[in-house]
């Protein structure tokens, strides 16, 4: 394998005016695309999935083959200049200023072994490709909430999975790594090849290279049932408390996210629900219809139900359960992780959400932990380990299309209210992917996990040529 790439070539058409030298010859060196400032589509090239992160990178390069990855690593450091890596657009959380935007969309492969339960994914593949391929194995890979996501991405950041509760915290899936690192070699990681540099891509996969493909393990799971239940607004401090409840006893196959959501009066949203607001139930039980209905059943009893529509399902239908959007959006959003969840607190921040509205809140969600993701033994061999606590919030305000994004100062003002209400239990630890823009590694990891990081961050890019979407505390 060379771990020279070839001397670049001058370009073949004009380059951006004021562009340094390093990237005019990547231009005319590339198997794929490079788009720089100033460029026809460059707008559309630098904008991430939340459009209100304003991403002004130096460059964006969209590459076809490992030799482009290794071209763009030599530009950078002829550049002076650092790498991000955004699949499809999810994770950004700065303007990446000094840097050039990597986009893995074609490296597309999706390779499924059935019978050692395996699955071999390119960087750019997302979610809703990937569980595709397992309809009809009777596997499932430990998948969140959006098919749009990038499945490197989501592992790479931790990943809490609709089924983490029964199989731990997703990044603990990944079971090797091929990566281009900060020389222009493609890696290989394994437990056996480094076991420290595969601890720290399981939960901060951006800080060492930029990943080509991962394999992954799959889990037999061969009956699905759930879906999406939608109750009144003001059922939701009831419909919470028994979900709680339930949740205090059910097997860890059972995971149930609940919200508070206040839908757009757009036509995107079905006339019948348009601008309206609506408590929401979302679960997903490994196991069959008979059992998961049983489960749920105290909530179907507790408060009048608007809409059920839990049903048995393959796992390439996992997206239809939330039914997130599909289209980006300009998003300010927020995440906390709290301990417990009681009858005070859920009150407490049910009328939290209902004062956010009035500011602009859109959405609550309180996800469920418990299971294997609180087993220290399972999260040893990754830097996103294990998490003790009861529940992770994330709450967003969506801004209607056109309306200015706030200034940074003044984003956090429209979630003041559940922060003021969770405080008293909050736990300084998250899931990486849970992350709100603008926060830092040091939200995720604790001081021990964070200097372990940047030990292997000094080892393997010294130069700090990688940047990630979520930096390591300075």
């Amino acid at each position: 394998m060379s771990t020279t790439p070839p001397p670049m070539q001058p370009p073949t058409q004009p380059p951006a005016p004021g562009a340094h030298p390093a990237l005019v010859a990547l231009s005319g060196v590339l198997e794929g695309a490079l788009v720089l400032p100033g460029d026809p589509g460059w707008d559309d090239a630098r904008v991430p999935w939340n459009l209100a992160v304003d991403q002004q990178p130096s460059a964006v390069v969209r590459p076809r083959s490992v030799r482009d990855l290794r071209q763009v690593v030599v530009a950078a450091r002829e550049a002076g200049l650092g790498v991000s890596v955004q699949p499809r657009g999810h994770g950004a959380a700065d303007d990446l200023a000094g840097r050039i935007l990597v986009r893995t969309s074609a490296f597309d492969e999706v390779t499924v072994n059935v019978v050692a339960r395996f699955a071999r994914v390119g960087a750019g593949v997302p979610w809703g490709a990937l569980l595709n391929r397992l309809d009809g194995t009777g596997l499932i890979a430990l998948a969140g909430t959006n098919p749009d996501v990038s499945v490197a991405g989501y592992l790479l950041s931790g990943g809490h999975s609709w089924f983490s509760r029964w199989k731990g915290l997703a990044a603990h899936s990944i079971r090797a790594v091929e990566l281009i690192d900060a020389t222009g070699v493609l890696r290989r990681v394994t437990r056996d090849t480094d076991p420290d540099l595969l601890w720290g891509l399981r939960g901060a996969g951006g800080l060492f290279g930029v990943v080509t493909t991962l394999e992954i393990d799959l889990y037999p799971a061969p009956d699905l049932f759930g879906g999406k239940i939608l109750f009144p607004a003001e059922s939701a401090e009831v419909v919470f408390e028994a979900a709680a409840d339930i949740l205090l006893d059910a097997p860890p196959e059972l995971s149930i996210f609940l919200g508070l959501i206040n839908l757009p009066a757009v036509e995107q949203v079905p006339e019948l629900l348009r601008g309206r607001s609506f408590t929401q139930v979302d679960a997903v039980f490994v196991g069959s219809a008979e059992e998961g209905s049983a489960l749920l059943a105290p909530l179907l009893s507790i408060a009048p139900v608007i809409a059920n529509l839990s049903r048995p399902f393959s796992i390439g239908q996992l997206g239809e359960v939330s039914g997130e959007p599909q289209e980006p959006s300009a998003t300010l959003d927020w995440s906390r992780t709290v301990s417990e969840l009681d009858a005070a607190t859920i009150a407490s921040l049910v009328e939290a959400f209902r004062t956010a509205s009035y500011a602009g809140l859109s959405l609550l969600q309180l996800r469920p932990l418990g299971g294997l993701i609180g087993d220290p033994t399972v999260g040893a061999d990754g830097v996103v380990g294990h998490l003790d606590a009861g529940f992770m919030l994330f709450a967003a305000a969506i801004l209607p299309p056109g309306a200015p994004v706030p200034a940074a100062s003044d984003r956090h003002l429209v979630f003041q209210p559940l922060e003021d209400t969770v405080q008293a239990v909050s736990v300084p630890r998250i899931v990486p992917t849970m992350l709100a823009a603008g926060q830092n590694l040091g939200l995720a990891f604790t001081p021990e996990e964070v200097q372990r990081l940047a030990g292997i961050k000094a080892r393997v890019d010294p130069d700090n040529l990688f940047r990630s979407n979520r930096a390591l505390p300075a």
